[in-house]
């Protein structure tokens, strides 16, 4: 019994090397640990959502956001959330190993509380394009699937690059809403996009996200270049380009693209 025992000790020895945890910082630099790759993953916002579709990691989604306007192949998977806040016991029904959520989008107490389950939560809170193409990787590196995230991450890198980066940049208003006013800030991510598409938000010096605007002000920027994130569901280009930059994800590539061709244009 005694060979048996030291031989049972000495196989787990060589084993325990092998298995490795899979770990991340996320997008507020804390450790999102896991002991062996997802395999049942919900998302809390749409751009979470599209994040791990980018990443190739969909036959992995247990659960989305509610109000996503997703592909048809995910119709059959439950919604998640919503505006009436996170149903905590449908969560847990689809025992996620992985939650990923939008740490300003969702609110701060279902996110502590996922934190107080033990459940691995992603938070996801983009400062800079580059951190989008960061947090795809991140889902490959937590799901096991590298090489499939790797190459949904160049593929957004890509779409960053646009010859419209070496243009002057044209000042441009954002159109937030118009019942009341609102516009952006400094603070948003919109900013990284127009810089990439050739624009420059004139108010990139208010130190601020989305905020109101008084209506006298907003004629004095009527002449500018207008980029509305307006949604008027007509399925126009204007609507489709709004929907685009609605959320800090994957989608902002094509955005960029929309708004890189649209500068080309004035710029002829």
């Amino acid at each position: 019994m005694r060979k048996i025992a030291s031989g049972c000790l000495l196989l787990l020895l060589l084993i325990a090397p092998c298995v490795q945890a899979l770990e991340v910082h996320d997008d507020l630099g804390r450790d999102v640990l896991l002991p062996r790759a997802a395999q049942r993953i919900v998302t809390l916002s749409p751009h979470a959502t599209e994040l791990v579709l980018a990443a190739g990691a969909k036959h992995r989604l247990v659960g989305i956001a509610a109000g996503s306007l997703m592909p048809e192949s995910l119709d059959a998977l439950p919604r998640i959330g919503g505006r009436g806040g996170l149903d905590r016991e449908a969560l847990m029904a689809l025992r996620p190993d992985l939650v990923i959520a939008w740490h300003s989008g969702n609110r701060a107490t279902d996110l502590d509380w996922i934190d107080s389950t033990g459940i691995a939560l992603y938070r996801s809170e983009p400062a800079a394009l580059q951190d989008i193409a960061k947090t795809i990787r991140d889902i490959g590196t937590l799901v096991g699937i590298t090489p499939s995230a790797q190459t949904g991450a160049r593929t957004f890198e890509r779409a960053l690059q646009t010859p419209c980066i070496q243009l002057p940049p044209k000042p441009a208003y954002v159109i937030v809403w118009d019942r009341p006013a609102m516009t952006v800030g400094g603070r948003h991510w919109i900013n990284a996009v127009l810089r990439a598409a050739g624009y420059r938000n004139v108010l990139a010096h208010v130190s601020r996200g989305a905020f109101h605007i008084a209506p006298e002000a907003v004629l004095g920027y009527s002449e500018l270049a207008q980029i509305s994130l307006k949604r008027s569901f007509d399925h126009s280009e204007a609507d489709r380009l709004a929907d685009l930059l609605s959320r800090p994800g994957p989608t902002l590539g094509g955005a960029i693209q929309m708004l890189c061709a649209r500068r080309m244009r004035q710029s002829r």
